[in-house]
């Protein structure tokens, strides 16, 4: 039990440290991205925060796996290099019990990452899915940066407001042009354009869709080039908010709960995000248990020795997972061969690399 302690204390001390820096780093990648999102218009600034820590689980759950293979890695391979483990095993401490050991504190791991990919992480992804999907209607001045033109991610729309008020609910001086929805190309085909004084943002009571309420303005409706266009003089006038699409199919996908996945996987794409959520928490147990041979090193090679080959090794097994899940989407694999040939192919290595300690 002392031993058992000792080596967990060690695992989970590396663990902590090197998910935390790798989160920091993920976290910071995805703020740049969603920033990039907040200038553009596509969100409102106001819910960024909201998104980062929506994503934090799912990076939990993708992390994890890392964190532990390279805390085993590193952990192990400070007491190989400093001969406290070859000590162990020359008092009776076998490599299989070795793995016993780590395998309760990886069993625990294995659990925590099981309850993030199979029920936390599809609730999460589903509230994020809503509050994006909301976020471009309900806040669209929010959205609105003042003396800025945006122009929308089809290229058909284009918007202008001078002043904004400060709880984002009016503005001054506005202008949108907007192409025709029965448009086929953006040249030669009509558009209509916008501009008033002022306006304001509203919600239909039976519908529950947004407008932009414009004031005392314009309405110009024609093809740029043209003399047959139409101008409308008006005191009101209503725009209905663009609803702008961040969430892909795979993420549309994300937010559906493990128990209805189970019930009616009927497409490819279901199959795909269920054999994903399980690869991930098997991918935990597969990952330690091809540490614990990785982690030992001669005296004389150092601690770091065999770092460089374990991370070659990962970056192998995951982009298979995720080459797997695109060709299961794409009909080209059956769905019943799924990811299990990659975890297949990771207990094969880790099999060899047993042989080759009980050789050495």
């Amino acid at each position: 039990m002392i031993i058992s302690r000792y080596l967990v204390k060690e695992v989970s001390t590396t663990l902590l440290a090197v998910t935390f820096v790798l989160l920091l780093v993920f976290i910071s990648q995805q703020m740049v991205r969603y920033l990039g999102y907040a200038a553009a218009g596509k969100i409102a600034p106001t819910i960024l925060f909201q998104i980062i820590s929506f994503m934090i689980p799912n990076l939990l759950a993708l992390l994890l796996p890392l964190g532990l293979f390279l805390g085993v890695i590193l952990a192990y391979g400070r007491l190989y290099a400093d001969n406290e483990l070859r000590v162990m095993h020359a008092c009776g401490l076998s490599i299989g019990q070795l793995m016993m050991m780590t395998s309760m504190f990886v069993g625990l791991i294995t659990v925590v990452v099981a309850v993030l990919m199979l029920w936390v992480n599809p609730l999460i992804a589903a509230d994020k899915q809503k509050m994006l999907t909301g976020s471009s209607a309900d806040s669209l001045l929010e959205t609105l940066m003042p003396g800025r033109f945006q122009v929308s991610s089809d290229g058909r729309r284009v918007a202008y407001v001078e002043k904004i008020s400060r709880s984002h609910k009016a503005a001054n001086n506005i202008f949108i042009a907007e192409q025709e929805k029965n448009a086929v190309d953006l040249t030669g085909t009509p558009w209509i354009v916008l501009s008033a004084k002022s306006g304001y943002q509203t919600t239909d009571p039976q519908t529950h869709e947004s407008y932009i309420v414009a004031t005392q303005g314009n309405r110009y409706a024609g093809t740029p080039g043209q003399n047959d266009y139409r101008v409308i003089q008006f005191d009101k006038y209503a725009i209905r908010a663009p609803e702008t699409e961040l969430n892909s199919q795979r993420q549309m996908q994300e937010a559906i709960s493990t128990h209805k996945l189970l019930k009616h996987h009927k497409n490819p794409d279901d199959d795909a995000e269920l054999q994903w959520r399980f690869s991930i928490p098997l991918s935990v147990f597969l990952l330690a248990l091809m540490a614990i041979p990785l982690s030992q090193v001669r005296p004389r090679q150092g601690r770091y020795a065999m770092l460089l080959p374990a991370i070659l090794i990962y970056v192998v097994y995951m982009n298979l997972l995720f080459v797997g899940r695109n060709l299961i989407e794409q009909k080209t694999m059956a769905s019943w061969m799924g990811l299990w040939w990659v975890h297949a192919i990771a207990l094969l290595l880790i099999a060899v690399l047993y042989w080759r300690t009980r050789r050495s």
